[in-house]
């Protein structure tokens, strides 16, 4: 029944899915603003661990739990030298807002036209992207995709398949 709303909803241009992407393929390079209106380029960040959550609002309760999630999770991020990004179709006054009122330390990307989202397969329905996680390696291909992921899960499963590859 959800995927023949998706359909319908996409024939009717309120809904656009993202071609499908495969684990093992390349990387989508993009340049997207942060937070304060940085441009922020992935292939800047060859040789590190890249986490892309992707999340449908800015300051909602499931996306508040998630950036909380992987906030209180940061410093082993950190230590493993691992880069993490919210991304949403958010603009960059919005990301900020958020990133202030609860002291967050993920670094968020806006995404307005929600095209890297699609770039990753990343559903966009009427705006807002599906809740996604793509892992991208240290050689800048796609480790693992998480769809429809759990806000207070996906952070700690997320740290602990890096941990598995990074003994």
């Amino acid at each position: 029944m959800k995927e023949l709303l998706i359909k319908i909803l996409t024939l009717l241009g309120i809904a656009q899915a993202g071609a499908p992407l495969q684990e093992g393929q390349d990387a989508y390079l993009f340049s997207l603003q942060n937070q304060e209106g940085k441009v922020v380029n992935l292939s800047d960040y060859k040789g590190k661990w890249v986490v892309l959550y992707f999340y449908p609002k800015a300051d909602t309760p499931g996306c508040t739990i998630q950036a909380k999630e992987y906030t209180k999770l940061m410093p082993e991020f950190e230590r493993l030298e691992v880069k993490v990004f919210g991304i949403s179709t958010d603009g960059v006054e919005a990301i900020k807002r958020f990133r202030q009122k609860y002291n967050l330390s993920v670094e968020f990307l806006s995404d307005p036209k929600g095209s890297v989202a699609k770039a990753y397969g990343v559903r966009v329905i009427a705006g807002f992207c599906s809740r996604d996680t793509v892992l991208i390696n240290p050689n800048l291909k796609i480790e693992k995709i998480y769809r429809g992921v759990d806000p207070s899960a996906d952070p700690k499963k997320v740290l602990d398949y890096i941990k598995s590859k990074n003994p």
